[in-house]
């Protein structure tokens, strides 16, 4: 008897797997495309399946699938969808609008709507970094709690199915629980400071099972969370071989070729121990072009160690939005403020508001402020439609070759946003300075201009 139970509930899970396992259809348009391709990648980024856009914006594609969450992406931009076998999705959007126009239809629309519209209300509810990460710990957690009561309502309006709402409510509190995670770090990103949690504050993170491969694979935020535990354990390690003890803790190999993988971002003129990283890596991949190219990235952050506060600035002269180009020189004698960001860089978005008080609290000042693109040159009409959409203030540039313009190596900027201060006489002030939400900034700038 126990035979033919065991053989019931194994041909029970064979059928579930293969009933969640199979074809879907996805086609749509992109209006006012520029990027040629569009694709559908893992949670990993790793690419499931691309197709060129035919001359109009149109494109369709076909792709056997688990179901689950995955990204969409268009160049630079992307957005989650949750993908189920047999769905037959259209999907249309303006390629200079990407968040805000993205509209699906057919088979499995709606819960792609929501997903849309879910990242709307949570950028909406974030979009005052003070008023969200400037509070103590009771009040963090309310707003946290706010954010995903407010998501698991607007779930509830949408007619979904109870697979996708299941697995919808647990990524809510995944991503409550990053939230939680990340609190000390994402408060130095946005505010500037340092804030130290109670030892109770993680308290519903350490009680996380931190190896469940199903989730890992399934759930982005159970991912990014575990991703984010073990990171900072490894980096509370004194040395490499102490770091290296503890990734050997770490029992999924995905887990660990993901943190290997982040290790290369590490190599940053941000990190302190960017050799530290560098030399991990290669104690861990025989894998010679990631070793070369964490060696390149590491020796452009010792290239970019070389320009500190008084030294002259690199010259830069790029094309203005308004009609020629601009060039550092032209703005000598004057501070010069520096945003280097992106079209499709979330994080420099958030900064665009207070950039604009900065420009509006100093107007009178002796001070211009300078945002440069490094988007790519096939959507350079995006950046154009994003300065004119938000009425974006100061002088807008965009560089000639994107990250790998001669300023932006010279001094290494790998990530974005990045802030640079240049006084009257084209020196640097600081290389790596405050952004405009952080409250020393403007304490930097009084000192400066008044």
């Amino acid at each position: 008897m126990s035979k033919i139970i065991t053989l019931f509930f194994s041909l029970l899970l064979s059928f579930s797997v293969f009933a969640r396992s199979g074809k879907i259809e996805l086609s749509g348009k992109v209006l006012n495309h520029s990027v040629k391709t569009i694709a559908i990648t893992h949670l990993n980024n790793q690419e499931l399946v691309s197709t060129e856009l035919n001359a109009d914006g149109s494109f369709s594609m076909s792709v056997r699938i688990e179901d689950g969450y995955y990204f969409l992406k268009y160049g630079r931009n992307s957005t989650f969808i949750y993908l189920y076998p047999k769905d037959d999705l259209s999907v249309k959007f303006d390629a200079n609008h990407f968040k805000s126009s993205l509209v699906f239809s057919g088979q499995g629309s709606i819960r792609n709507n929501y997903l849309v519209e879910k990242e709307d209300t949570a950028a909406e509810l974030t979009k005052d970094l003070e008023a969200f990460y400037k509070v103590d710990e009771s009040a963090y957690y309310e707003n946290i709690a706010k954010v995903k009561n407010l998501q698991s309502d607007l779930l509830s309006t949408y007619k979904v199915e109870n697979f996708f709402k299941a697995e919808e409510l647990k990524s809510l509190e995944y991503e409550r629980l990053l939230s939680i995670q990340n609190y000390k770090s994402s408060y130095r990103f946005y505010i500037g400071g340092e804030v130290t949690p109670s030892a109770g504050f993680y308290g519903p993170v350490k009680a996380v099972d931190l190896d469940n491969k199903d989730d890992y694979r399934k759930q982005p935020y159970y991912r990014y969370l575990v991703n984010s535990v073990w990171s900072k354990r490894i980096e509370a390690a004194p040395d490499v071989d102490a770091m290296l003890k503890v990734l050997h803790k770490v029992k999924s190999q995905e887990v660990a070729i993901s943190l290997i993988n982040g290790f290369y971002s590490k190599i940053s003129s941000k990190e302190k121990r960017a050799k530290d990283y560098l030399d991990l890596i290669k104690r861990v991949t025989t894998h010679r072009p990631f070793i070369e190219a964490a060696e390149k990235r590491y020796q452009e952050v010792l290239n970019a160690s070389g320009l500190a506060k008084g030294d002259v600035s690199p010259e830069f002269d790029y094309e203005s939005f308004k009609g020629g180009s601009v060039s550092l020189e032209d703005l000598k004698g004057k501070y010069v403020y520096i945003d280097v960001w992106a079209t499709w860089c979330a994080p420099c978005i958030k900064q665009i508001p207070y950039l604009r008080e900065l420009e509006k609290r100093y107007h009178d000042k002796n001070i211009v402020f300078v945002s440069i693109s490094v988007d790519k040159e096939d959507v350079k009409d995006t950046w154009k439609q994003m300065i004119a959409d938000k009425q974006l203030g100061g002088i807008q540039l965009f560089a000639d070759k994107s990250f790998d313009s001669a300023f932006m190596d010279a001094f290494g900027v790998n990530s974005i946003p990045r802030f640079i201060l240049i006084n009257p006489e084209g020196k640097i002030v600081d290389p790596e300075a405050p952004r405009p939400s952080f409250d020393k900034t403007r304490l930097m700038l009084d000192e400066l201009l008044n």
